[in-house]
């Protein structure tokens, strides 16, 4: 992984491939990690660039973190490595970031791809911060990780919960803290609304984190947005179900 500095973070990055930028935002408490298939496989369409977002994985999260101000990073990152526009794809909370993204650069999205998340979650959104915030102070990273990971993954396939619980486990309490706070409270409705990319929303058809009918929102919010469910995959779409969420998005993301 490859470091650049910028916005006063150091941020880590994946980039691999040549040819028209494909960006990838990851889910809280991951990081580029998550894409590894992704990039393998789409590194021979396009110039893939994944990065850690602040506070995960190598990145530092010096200005704290905000949705905003990791849409401010990506910005920065696209525009160092050039200011071409990137098709972006975004998964969970990647949702709200690609969003503030498009309203802060929109020269820089050509198309969009929004998975497993949400355009608000209202008092439910708060609720769900606060909780969470409490379940860490009460014990520990590792068994919040370990008990999300069960919560979040299909049943039938542990390829990915090691990784998982172990990003998790990985966080600075504070900065997880921190990150759900400003996603689960994130509020991108009009923004959603102001999108004037061409975009697809897709939603494991088993998300009980961010359940079909939330994706099902921002299809309709956003204009022209088309919309699919991923049988069999719960809220992580692209690891719980690598091929059908590469089927789900891929020819959108390849048209021309």
């Amino acid at each position: 992984m490859a470091m650049i500095e910028l916005n006063g973070e150091s941020l880590g990055y994946e980039r691999e491939g040549s040819g028209e930028r494909l960006l990838l935002i990851h889910s809280l408490g991951t990081g580029a990690w998550m894409w590894r298939e992704q990039i393998r496989r789409w590194s021979a369409d396009f110039e893939v660039i994944a990065v850690d977002a602040r506070g995960h994985g190598r990145s530092t999260r010096r200005g704290g973190f905000t949705v905003r101000n990791v849409a401010a990073d990506l910005a920065a990152v696209l525009e160092a490595f050039g200011g071409e526009p990137a098709r972006v794809l975004a998964i969970s909370m990647g949702g709200p970031i690609a969003a503030h993204l498009t309203d802060l650069a929109p020269h820089l999205v050509s198309r969009l791809v929004i998975a497993d998340s949400f355009a608000t979650q209202g008092e439910a959104g708060a609720t769900r911060a606060a909780a969470i915030a409490e379940t860490i102070a009460k014990g520990s990273m590792q068994d919040y990780a370990r008990a999300y990971a069960a919560d979040t993954l299909v049943e039938d396939d542990p390829t990915h919960v090691a990784a998982l619980v172990a990003s998790i486990a990985g966080m600075e309490p504070a900065a997880y803290v921190e990150a759900a706070q400003s996603v689960f409270t994130a509020d991108v409705v009009d923004l959603y609304k102001a999108v004037r990319v061409p975009t697809r929303v897709v939603v494991g058809a088993r998300d009980n984190r961010t359940p079909p009918r939330l994706s099902q929102e921002i299809a309709r919010l956003i204009p022209g947005a088309d919309y699919a469910e991923i049988e069999g995959a719960r809220h992580l779409a692209n690891l719980d179900r690598p091929e059908a969420f590469h089927a789900a998005v891929e020819p959108f993301l390849l048209a021309r």
